[in-house]
């Protein structure tokens, strides 16, 4: 098992010209990724967010404060938004299963400083970039050091995959046993 950069997974692997090709269509009609926070997210990373220029809509905003996590996943579903959480009793698929989900992270910021907010972020990146591919099935969970990815696909199968970024380079865990 190791660490290996994703330009190097990618190269020898390709995708096929179709996918490539639609990636490169989304990417050009710059559309916008939206997220909704729940309650627990911190103000802190929402105003971070929003500095960003990242459209984000609070659960005090729309009204959903002290409703359940249920309430909270089911008006992000309906409005096509990118749920975003501290709270871990998302990341359990006994009781919010991948196929019933909106596009979903659920951050660790450990201290809460704005350094590790930042960090936790970095894992928005591809999102931010192409919202179209993050409607729904898409869990992550995400800290400062990486994020781990639970995606559920159009067959029905799901995958799991661990990430992180060092020295500029984002990196996948590849088990060499596979």
């Amino acid at each position: 098992m190791t660490w290996t950069d994703i330009g190097v997974v990618v190269a020898n692997d390709l995708p096929p010209q179709k996918q490539i090709d639609e990636v490169i269509q989304n990417i050009a009609k710059r559309a916008k990724a939206r997220f909704y926070a729940d309650e627990n997210f911190p103000r802190t990373a929402t105003v971070l967010l929003r500095a960003m220029r990242v459209g984000v809509r609070t659960a005090q905003e729309v009204g959903l404060l002290g409703h359940p996590d249920e309430n909270q996943l089911a008006y992000a579903k309906r409005h096509g938004l990118v749920l975003l959480s501290c709270d871990r009793d998302f990341l359990n698929e006994r009781r919010f299963p991948l196929v019933h989900c909106p596009a979903l992270v659920v951050f660790d910021f450990r201290s809460g400083s704005e350094h590790e907010i930042r960090l936790a972020f970095r894992c928005l990146k591809t999102m931010i970039a192409m919202p179209q591919f993050f409607d729904k099935w898409w869990k992550y969970d995400a800290g400062p050091d990486g994020w781990t990815v639970s995606t559920r696909h159009l067959d029905g199968s799901t995958s799991r995959e661990r990430y992180r970024l060092l020295g500029g380079r984002l990196q996948i865990w590849i088990d060499n046993a596979v």
